[in-house]
């Protein structure tokens, strides 16, 4: 409507037809809703406003993760050259605080990238069955080294937790206990630090894990407390630090715990130590639910054993193609390189590669434009296998780089270990010829063993022995993918082995008796590299037999 002084304004109109003596009659009520009209104004610009700052915090986040990990890439990957281990005591003692110091930087960096993955909901808090009593002691093991450093004892109570899974986010839990014991560890040093797990059923019809890390640091100001679960707050003198970090840690833990809809606390006391608290709402895991909980992971190919491959590195840092040159001509394998992707596609109708390393940000033609060229392209390449060798660590790119078709993620900074995995892993789904790689070829399962089984002990019976066949397998693979002795490795393969030939899990008993024989013969690297295929292949076992058993 128009106003007295014609201005348009909104309103609001009703119209009704009433009788009168004199015959009908409409009635018409008129309401001025400007202030409503503008108040749903104001609510869509600020949700726009927030939508876009979200936008931009992600490509912050993205943008930060390129432009710090790349130069640290260089870095580390040419101090890693460095340690051949011909250097004399001094000069490994520089070399060693170098990669500590490039170590510290690249957390930082992943403390913050930690922050935008709790925050997008990411596949790293999926939930699955796990084993709290394994999780907790390699968490403990993993930090013991460190805590040795500064002169700690770390130890750890468990009450309870034997042969008992619960459904939760382990990739979670695992941050949770890490970032706790990190914390406790900076500031106990010289002193005693406890991690206790157990399950609480004090409320009837609940299950919560109770996890504390008690420590004997200086302890934590009353008056600090409600503060310390804030990003960036960090309760060092400023002036006399005494411990490195960004403050980022236990916000991480909050946000990871408010995640998994659990809680923390904190008691504390000055001159006693500290004491951080969680406790998480769980579900136990019953023999019903290892059917229906089951991992739905797609069944990969594992790793092949190492062969020396011809690949094609792109990148235009030259000093980060230089490296990695270097890096895999150590490695044994032959290495042509390219600085850019129209290089790369150029290369494509020149020579057939085993494998393709990419880097994603190029200018002109970028890494995904490169890939999807070359495997969409009538050139020589169309089959090989595509790596992403990137410093975009956020998991939404990651998605990005599988949806064009790349066959796996390596993160700058490189290491040659990760690097080693990526490229035996490619190897082996580009099918090389090679003897021992004819295992991989097998069924998980030998369906005409497992019907034998199945008729002997009949269906019930059969069903059982899986059953704890699966418990079993579930709470010893992660022990035994860790561990170091070739000896006691060669002695679990050997047990496994055994159990496996008697079910008829035929690629997994393969394997097994491959690793056994790699440490027979003292290859300590091939049966460790081998090692690390078990969850792959047992995961895939074990739907296997879950559906063969729901038959």
């Amino acid at each position: 409507m128009i106003d007295q002084t014609g201005r348009l304004f909104p309103v609001e109109l009703s119209v009704t037809l009433a009788e009168t003596t004199e015959g009908p009659i409409f009635v018409a009520y008129v309401r001025d809703i400007t202030d409503k009209v503008q108040k749903e104004a104001d609510i869509l610009h600020a949700r726009d406003q927030a939508l876009q700052a979200y936008r931009e915090k992600s490509r912050f986040f993205a943008v930060m993760s390129h432009e710090m990990r790349t130069p640290l890439n260089g870095l580390l990957s040419a101090i890693h050259l460095l340690d051949d281990g011909k250097l004399d005591a001094k000069r490994q003692g520089f070399l060693n605080a170098a990669l500590t110091s490039g170590g510290i930087l690249l957390g930082h960096i992943n403390d913050v990238l930690t922050i935008e993955s709790t925050e997008a909901d990411t596949e790293d808090h999926r939930f699955h069955p796990c084993d709290i009593m394994s999780l907790t002691s390699s968490m403990v093991d993993l930090m013991r080294p460190l805590s040795e450093a500064s002169g700690s004892t770390l130890h750890i109570d468990q009450v309870g937790l034997d042969d008992r899974l619960i459904l939760t986010a382990p990739r979670s839990i695992q941050q949770i206990v890490l970032n706790l014991l990190s914390n406790a560890t900076k500031f106990s040093p010289n002193a005693d630090i406890t991690l206790r797990a157990f399950y609480d059923t004090a409320v009837e019809g609940e299950v919560s894990l109770h996890l504390e890390v008690i420590d004997e640091g200086p302890g934590i100001p009353e008056d600090d407390i409600g503060r310390i679960f804030e990003d960036f707050v960090s309760l060092d003198n400023r002036y006399e630090r005494r411990t490195s970090g960004t403050g980022l840690g236990l916000g991480i833990v909050k946000r990871l715990v408010d995640t998994l809809s659990g809680e923390i606390r904190c008691e504390s006391e000055i001159g006693h130590g500290s004491r951080f608290i969680v406790d998480l709402p769980v579900t136990m895991v019953g023999e019903t639910d290892i059917f229906n909980a089951a991992p739905q992971e797609t069944c990969a190919a594992p790793k092949a054993p190492h062969v020396a491959l011809n690949i094609l590195v792109v990148d235009d840092n030259e000093i980060n193609r230089s490296l990695l040159k270097e890096m895999l001509q150590r490695l044994g394998h032959t290495v042509v390189t390219a600085d850019g992707g129209q290089t790369a596609i150029a290369f494509d109708k020149q020579k057939k590669f085993d494998t393709i390393l990419m880097d994603i940000s190029m200018p002109g033609i970028n890494g995904i434009q490169a890939t999807e060229a070359i495997l969409n392209g009538d050139g020589l390449n169309k089959e090989t296998p595509i790596i992403a060798v990137t410093a975009h660590a956020a998991q939404q790119e990651r998605s990005r780089f599988q949806s064009a078709g790349m066959a796996a993620v390596l993160l700058k900074p490189l290491d040659s270990a990760a690097l080693q995995a990526a490229l035996a892993g490619t190897a082996a789904v580009g099918g090389f010829a090679n003897d021992d790689l004819t295992s991989m070829m097998q069924p998980f399962i030998d369906e005409a063993q497992v019907a034998e089984i199945s008729d002997l002990l009949g269906h019930d019976r059969f069903s059982d022995r899986i059953v704890d066949f699966i418990r079993y397998m579930d709470k010893e693979v992660p022990i035994l993918i860790e561990t170091e002795s070739l000896e006691t490795l060669q002695s679990r393969a050997h047990e496994f082995a055994g159990m496996c030939g008697m079910l008829g899990a035929k690629r997994l008993h393969g394997l097994l008796g491959d690793i056994e024989t790699a440490c027979k013969e003292g290859e300590d690297t091939v049966a460790h590299n081998a090692a690390q295929d078990i969850p792959s292949i047992w995961n895939c076992t074990r739907m296997e037999f879950i559906k063969r058993i729901k038959r």
